[in-house]
This record gives C-alpha cells, structure tokens and sequence, in this order.
C-alpha cells in the first residue's frame, strides 16, 4: 500500500470539491471539476487492477507458464529473481527450492501482495496471497 499516494489523491479529490464548491467563477469551477474527475478515474483504475489480480490470482495453478500468467493476471509490479522476497526480505524465497524468479503484485490501496514463484522452466512452483492484519 502507497500511503503518500492515497493521501495525494485524497488531497487532490478534497481540494477540488472545495474550490469547485466556494468560487463563482466558471472556469476555475471547471478546472476544479476536471481535477475531481481525474483523480476518481485514477482511483478506479487502481481499484480495478487489484479486482483483476484477485481474480487472475484464483485461475493460475503450480505448475502454469510464466506467459500464462502474464495473460491473466497482467505485468507484475515486481519481478525479482529468487534473493529478494516479499517486503524486501528473502525468507520467502528461500523456503521454495528451485526458485529463480518471483512475481510480486502490489495494490495501491490495501497493504497485500500476490506472490508468484517460478523455476528454471517458468513454472510456478508456489504462489501466496499476503494480507497485513
């Protein structure tokens, strides 16, 4: 989870409906608007990202290609080979033998990844959905 980020669009979102809101003027009410309406398309395409990957997340098997994965669940935020785990820590990789590359999947707004961990043949060996209490 991106708390700068969440709070810049949250920010941005609430300024725009305050100055949209006090001013009289037509083409500062218009730029404000547009700012609201950015800032909520932002927010829905990140809202609908992790919809998709907790989708694509359910469909992929051990066993599956990295390309099938890439098909379903889109490109990774993270691709790291098998000495960086999940939140900077290796202890996740190195319990899966054979690992040499892992796909990490970071939502902006909720403190969770989908970890996806492949072998020398692009296979997944394991997978795991972190959710922080």
């Amino acid at each position: 989870m991106s708390l700068i980020g969440v709070l810049l669009l949250a920010v941005l979102f609430l300024s725009g409906l305050v100055v949209a809101g006090f001013t009289n003027r037509r083409r500062v009410r218009l730029i404000s608007l547009t700012m609201v309406a950015i800032v909520t398309g932002v927010a829905g395409f990140f809202l609908w990202q992790s919809h998709h990957w907790e989708r694509g997340f359910d469909q992929i098997h051990i066993g599956d290609s990295s390309e099938r994965v890439g098909q379903i669940m889109g490109r990774p935020t993270e691709d790291t080979g098998p000495t960086i785990g999940i939140y900077g820590s290796n202890i996740y990789a190195q319990q899966v033998d054979g690992c040499i590359e892992q796909y990490l999947y970071h939502p902006l707004f909720t403190p969770e990844c989908w970890w996806i961990a492949f072998d020398a043949q692009g296979s997944i060996l394991k997978t795991y959905h972190f959710v922080s209490p």
